[in-house]
């Protein structure tokens, strides 16, 4: 090998001779995984097109969801009137509309309070440990063995049916995913050595707390406020249906499929739209979720 075959330098790859690698960082690189599943961007589409419609409401209908007309009741799908109208006249795509208010505020509402609970009680108890973890980890388990369909219905029956209520009545369970993650989660983390460090150097726990392990458990978070969602409004729809949750005047879809129960069959159009809401919302929130949960490497088991 000669003098110069040794002073001359390898050839550089392709990826560094084009130029510098920019570090896309871990939220970058999420998004691009995200863009990648087409189901998750539907279920991120749909959900965008349900708060816009939700809010916008007053302004993309002429119509008012509580006022009847009597001249055009059961009227089928029109131009006028694309969903048609329900048995007191008042038009079906109005109701849809406002309808999805109520979903939005019992899912987010819901997932928020139970994070607002959950997170405090899983940190605390993870890096706490002891008696405190003890306690909360029978709550948890309390709370999981119980169904929470059973427990949200006798909750409503006991506050008295109405959206506040309900709302409540889902925090009550809500929290424990939120919980049980990140008390996961900070029960792992708190043995890292730059944990043992932060404390040997007097730093206050409310700093570690929130500088070191809040940042790491942000992932799970986010995924497990979406993953509610579709829950919350499946539940909130379930419950309406049965007469405890929204009440007259205000819509709901599952409101709407108890006033349409009696006619299904000769007003179809009063079942179908109601329902291909429901249904679509919780697999558009669902699949949102799971795309959530792929582009953030999401460990469930924690």
């Amino acid at each position: 090998m000669t003098v110069e075959a040794i002073r001359k330098p390898p050839p550089l790859p392709e990826a560094a001779a084009a130029g510098p690698v920019k570090y896309a960082g871990f939220w970058a690189g999420a998004w691009r995984r995200f863009r990648r599943n087409r189901l998750a961007l539907f279920g991120l589409a749909f959900a965008l097109l349900v708060i816009f419609v939700a809010l916008a409401a007053p302004i993309l209908t002429p119509y008012e969801y509580a006022k009847p007309d009597f001249g055009a009741t059961k009227q089928a799908p029109t131009l006028a009137h694309p969903m048609g109208t329900d048995r007191l006249g008042r038009d079906m795509l109005t109701r849809i509309m406002y309808g999805a208010r109520a979903m939005l505020i019992v899912g987010l509402l819901t997932q928020l309070a139970g994070l607002l609970i959950g997170v405090p009680l899983g940190i605390i108890a993870g890096y706490a440990g002891g008696v405190l973890d003890w306690l909360v980890t029978r709550l948890i388990d309390l709370f999981s063995a119980l169904p929470w369909y059973l427990i949200v219905l006798f909750m409503v029956m006991v506050l008295s049916p109405s959206l506040r209520n309900l709302i409540l009545a889902l925090t009550i369970t809500a929290w424990i995913g939120s919980a049980r993650i990140v008390r996961g989660m900070s029960f792992s983390i708190r043995e890292q050595d730059y944990i043992e460090a932060s404390r040997a150097l007097g730093i206050p726990t409310w700093r570690i707390l929130v500088n070191h392990i809040l940042p790491q458990v942000a992932p799970l978070l986010l995924w497990s406020f979406a993953a509610g969602i579709p829950v919350a409004v499946f539940a909130e729809a379930s419950m309406s249906f049965i007469g405890m949750g929204v009440r007259p005047p205000q819509p709901s879809w599952g409101q709407m499929l108890n006033e349409a129960a009696a006619d299904w069959q000769s007003i179809p159009h009063l079942f179908i739209f109601p329902s291909m809401m429901i249904t679509l919302s919780v697999l558009a929130f669902q699949g949102l979720a799971d795309g959530l949960r792929e582009a953030l490497d999401v460990n469930i088991n924690v």
